[in-house]
């Protein structure tokens, strides 16, 4: 009884957090509030951490509901590698990913030397290309003189933008490789913008606590008070969130993030107010408003969250170009092919 009571205070106390605090005064009595409110959504989490998963999902009323869940189509890519492809497939639309374009996720492989093909010389304009990596290493280099090689837990933050061609992966000299490729729109106002690089130690990227069994690495945007390194064009959050056995968590999500999907690329665990059961390989589109709630009963699980505003403009696309128009595409295959698609070296930051 006298649990059902703490986990009852609590809720209401992060009830009352999620309604209050923006409108606390910036005064030491409003510093002082805060810290209650903090303290009560603290109290909420721990509570979470005594219920089961569903049950503690049930108190997740303003979680975002689950609109679409689907097992994620495995293809090849580059010179001939398997892929998980969530986003891009044609599972979900354009229009209700954006402004992501494409996830690939590379399963957990042991590769013997050279075995790996990598995406041998290629061409992009018009968006982001993230690179993420979970395990192994691979190599990156571009035809104005940038290289460089990304190992366990960095991640490569590329903005294609005018015009860039590069070539990945290959020479990979063997052993386990793990990790992702995400494609990232770029507004009209900046598809032509000058390339550029942001290559972040895995050292540099924030991983924060959310809770004792909840942990998330904070690739771009924010969770649990951690900001992100990487400063993106468009406002986005890429989190991978892992989840102990018994963990559950509720993660607060920006109004204009109106996009959400999960991935779930380790173990299983339930997502929702609805408790809805995920296992590797399922993909959540979220509806467009509230937070993000989890658990994992029954074993560990590890996902990615990709949240972002969305661009709301056309979208046209061929292979590695991403535009407004079929006149811009048209215009991105002609520069391409008479060699001028790359006029300006990409800026190159190391973090």
């Amino acid at each position: 009884m006298h649990q059902g009571r703490a986990i009852c205070h609590a809720i209401l106390g992060a009830a009352l957090f999620r309604s209050t605090e923006a409108l606390l005064p910036s005064s030491h009595l409003g510093l002082s509030l805060r810290r209650g409110l903090h303290k009560a959504a603290s109290l909420h989490r721990k509570a979470g951490e005594t219920m089961s998963g569903s049950a503690f999902l049930a108190t997740c009323s303003s979680s975002r509901r689950i609109v679409t869940k689907f097992t994620a189509r495995t293809q090849k890519e580059g010179a001939g590698f398997l892929v998980r492809r969530p986003i891009g497939s044609g599972q979900i639309t354009d229009e209700q990913a954006d402004p992501f374009l494409l996830l690939d996720h590379l399963p957990r492989t042991n590769y013997a030397p050279g075995e790996f093909p990598g995406a041998p010389w290629h061409p992009h304009r018009g968006f982001d290309t993230v690179m993420y990596l979970l395990e192994g290493q691979g190599s990156h280099e571009d035809s104005m003189g940038n290289k460089g090689t990304l190992y366990a837990g960095d991640c490569q933050w590329m903005t294609a933008g005018s015009g860039i061609q590069h070539n990945e992966g290959t020479g990979h000299p063997g052993g386990w490789m793990h990790g992702f490729q995400c494609w990232i729109n770029l507004p009209k106002a900046d598809k032509m913008c000058p390339p550029a690089y942001q290559d972040i130690r895995a050292a540099s990227i924030p991983e924060v606590q959310c809770t004792d069994t909840v942990s998330a690495k904070v690739i771009a945007g924010t969770c649990a008070g951690a900001d992100a390194v990487c400063q993106t064009r468009v406002p986005v959050q890429y989190l991978d969130f892992r989840v102990k056995k018994g963990g559950s968590f509720e993660h607060t999500l920006d109004p204009e993030l109106a996009t959400a999907i999960c991935y779930v690329y380790k173990g299983s665990g339930k997502f929702g107010p609805d408790a809805v059961k995920c296992s590797e390989g399922d993909t959540l589109l979220l509806s467009e408003a509230g937070s993000v709630a989890f658990s994992a009963d029954e074993e560990d699980m590890g996902f990615l969250l990709l949240a972002g505003r969305p661009i709301r403009e056309p979208i046209a696309r061929y292979g590695p170009f991403v535009m407004n128009t079929d006149a811009e595409i048209q215009q991105a295959i002609a520069d391409y092919q008479a060699g001028t698609l790359c006029q300006v070296k990409g800026t190159y930051v190391a973090k």
